[in-house]
């Protein structure tokens, strides 16, 4: 991927916490956010009036903060693309800023030579800490978030200084002074009891709590530009202008291994979230990936024409983004070390039909397009705003388009013709956000702090309903007689015939029940209140999950409801009695999002994972609980059937037959018998390596119901996989069936 902006030059740039962004600050004033697996330009964020000068993703990544020349700090939406709060104070320019752990907290550092805490909620300065005598360049948080580590530096200073602070009362207490450096590297150890810095050639490293130094470690030739620590903190490396990087133990102190390599001195360095590789960027032009075993490089990317300042590793560690001099950013493949390709702007939100036979798109383009579900062709492009269109929103009945845009207007067309039917012009704002009614006869649109009620009919804006802070998000209930708009962590609750504000309360994530008379809403706790849809009133709490609650829903009839949570689990819960019928704990990773899919005879929840995992489980409700059956569930990475046989195996479809072939498989599977008296809820495909003829092989086929007839092999070995969980009247079993040969 190559992302080039013209004239201007990336100041930085960052991964969004789960891989799937990224977003760096240009000359131009603004910042960018780019999709990275389409390659789409999501925003550009523009609202300071000087260069951007350093970006950060919250933890969550819901929120991008950026640091700028004309003084201020602004905290923008990642999903709509608003600017939130706009943090004003400093009096010079704002260098670096960084968020705390929790993402409750925001860092920035000046020339003004102060360190500025504030609160993201409110906007507020908490803390001011002052005590550097020249401009501070680098402020970060310690992995517990107790504590903030800043850096100063000026070229006409011999001495520069990096100070650590309480964050609960603002007092420095601890300094470290640098001697004849010209840069300040500096990093905290994963754990956050030891801090590495640099004194000229010389790498340091000191115990937080005792405030000793324990190493110093002698060997570069040149000055350190950059230290980083491993994951599991047993390393520590450091790049230098000596052209190489050294890895070091961090209990003896010893030199482990040099990477040498580049031709000129090497700016960045950072660990693979693994450990097992490092990634470095050099004045030579190049990106190096190494292997932290050995000592040469095992993929020399090459493609900029100057300098690479900035190396980041995907949270994944399948990718590195790298920033350069000669004003581009690209995105290379960290097994083949090949650049992947250009991005370029496309949508950033898309819709299906109710009929689901096509979508619609939209994008910085100022158009909305149809697409043909079947043939993938363009159906009909809706031309008309003249900025960005933020979000489309299908009517019921699948015959209207809604857009809204950053003209501040919001057009309604028809599908038929493409015409555009209306224009409703009275936001001042951008709008950032359009939803019809249940029934179609109205719409909702949201911009800045005014929600506003449309009637589609006519054109006319029936309502304008102020709004206590930006608010986005619109959700009828299902009757259509209220309506909720959110904003940091606030649900609030309007009743549209009277335009009264019915209640609000604390909430990131809120849905209707189906009979619109309950919300079931959780305001990023591990807990989910069960609320009074008319009053407000918490009515239930329900508890079980150990991480922060990430999605809910309630199932179409209304009787279950599904939540999903960082812990790795999905549960299901009794809506009426809020009792715990099921816990799905089989995921690897955090679950982000739920939903319920509804067919007549079965009911299923699908579950989306951090890892790009999407899971699909049948839900059988029973008066004693719910029982979940893993129906389908997707993999991870380039499937690669090279050097696999599927000869003479049995139970194999023709569907899964062709897909292995197509990815190298070779051999001819068994005769299919006419009538099957099984049939597995996961299809998986049968694979066995090619071996030398004194190995076996072994055929195996992964059910996920113990009770299943099986196919006529002749001899079954039964082992359990995993060991019987029961858990709120949830019994899982996973067998595995073994042919033996």
């Amino acid at each position: 991927m190559c992302i080039t902006e013209d004239d201007y030059a990336s100041q930085c740039v960052v991964y969004s916490p789960n891989g799937d962004q990224i977003a760096f600050g240009n000359s131009d004033y603004a910042v960018q956010i780019w999709d990275i697996s389409t390659g789409v330009c999501r925003h550009i964020l523009r609202g300071h009036s000087n260069d951007v000068t350093g970006v950060v993703y919250s933890p969550q990544g819901y929120q991008v903060a950026s640091a700028g020349k004309d003084t201020t700090v602004k905290l923008w939406d990642t999903v709509t693309g608003d600017c939130l709060h706009t943090l004003t104070g400093h009096s010079s320019t704002v260098n670096c800023v960084a968020y705390s752990p929790n993402g409750n907290q925001v860092a920035s550092c000046s020339d003004d030579c102060s360190i500025w805490l504030w609160d993201i909620k409110t906007g507020e300065c908490s803390y001011i800490l002052c005590g550097h005598e020249i401009p501070v360049t680098r402020v970060m948080y310690s992995p517990r978030g107790d504590q903030v580590a800043s850096m100063d530096f000026a070229k006409d200073q011999d001495d520069c200084m990096a100070r650590l602070w309480n964050v609960a009362n603002g007092d420095c207490h601890f300094t470290i002074t640098y001697q004849d450096a010209w840069r300040t590297p500096f990093a905290f150890s994963p754990k956050g009891n030891q801090v590495a810095s640099s004194d000229g050639y010389d790498l340091l490293l000191w115990e937080v709590e005792t405030r000793e130094r324990i190493h110093t470690l002698v060997g570069h030739i040149d000055e350190i530009s950059e230290i980083v620590y491993s994951p599991q903190a047993d390393l520590v490396a450091s790049a230098s202008d000596d052209h190489t990087v050294r890895l070091w133990d961090t209990e003896t102190g010893l030199c482990l291994r040099i990477l040498t390599g580049h031709l000129s001195g090497i700016r960045s360095v950072v660990f693979s979230p693994k450990g097992d590789r490092i990634i470095s960027g050099s004045w030579d032009e190049t990106v190096r990936i190494w292997d932290v075993g050995v000592r040469t490089s095992r993929r020399t990317s090459s493609g900029h024409t100057e300098g690479v300042y900035m190396v980041r590793c995907s949270p994944k560690g399948d990718q590195v983004v790298s920033c350069s001099d000669d004003m581009t950013v690209r995105l290379w493949d960290v097994e083949t070390g090949t650049c992947l390709h250009i991005l370029r702007e496309h949508a950033n939100y898309i819709e299906y039909s109710p009929q689901g036979d096509q979508i619609a798109t939209c994008g910085l383009d100022t158009m909305a397009q149809l697409w043909d579900i079947e043939t993938g062709s363009c159906i009909r492009t809706l031309a008309g705003h003249s900025k960005r269109v933020n979000k489309v929103s299908y009517s019921p009945q699948g015959d209207q388009l809604a857009s809204c845009s950053g003209d501040c207007t919001v057009r309604i067309w028809d599908l038929g013709s493409g015409e555009c039917l209306r224009s409703l012009s009275e936001h001042t704002w951008s709008v950032s956000d359009v939803v019809y009614s249940p029934n179609g006869s109205q719409i909702a649109t949201c911009s800045k702090d005014t929600l506003r009620l449309w009637d589609v009919e006519t054109g006319v804006c029936t309502s304008a309903l102020r709004h206590s802070g930006k608010c986005q998000e619109p959700l009828y209930s299902p009757q259509g007689d209220r309506i909720s708009v959110t904003f940091l962590g606030k649900v609030t609750l309007w009743d549209i015939k009277n335009e009264e504000l019915n209640h609000s309360f604390e909430s990131d994530l809120a849905a209707f029940s189906p009979n619109g008379e309950r919300i079931a809403s959780s305001d990023g706790s591990t807990t989910i209140e069960l609320r009074d849809a008319r009053t407000g009133a918490c009515l239930q709490t329900l508890e079980g999950h150990k991480g922060c609650v990430t999605s809910v829903l309630y199932s179409a009839q209304g009787d279950l409801i599904v939540s999903a949570s960082g812990d790795k689990t999905v549960r299901l819960w009794d809506a009426v009695s809020g009792q715990c019928r099921a816990v799905i704990q089989d995921f690897q990773h955090p679950v982000k999002y739920v939903a319920w899919l509804e067919a007549p005879n079965a009911k299923y929840v699908v579950a989306s994972c951090e890892d790009g995992v999407v899971w699909m489980w049948q839900v059988i409700s029973h008066e004693d609980g719910c029982q979940v059956r893993l129906h389908w569930k997707t993999t991870t990475g380039e499937f690669d059937a090279m050097d696999a046989t599927i000869q003479n195996v049995q139970g194999l479809s023709s569907l899964n037959e062709r897909i292995l072939r197509q990815f190298g498989a070779v051999g001819e599977p068994a005769h299919r018998p006419r009538e099957t008296r099984w049939k597995s809820t996961i299809i998986l495909p049968v694979i066995t390596k090619h071996t030398t003829s004194s190995r076996s092989k072994e055929e195996i086929i992964d059910l996920t119901n113990d009770e299943m007839s099986l196919p006529s092999f002749k001899v079954f070995t039964k082992r359990l996989l995993e060991t019987e969980e029961e858990d709120q009247g949830l019994v899982k079993r996973r067998w595995l069936w073994r042919r033996d040969k």
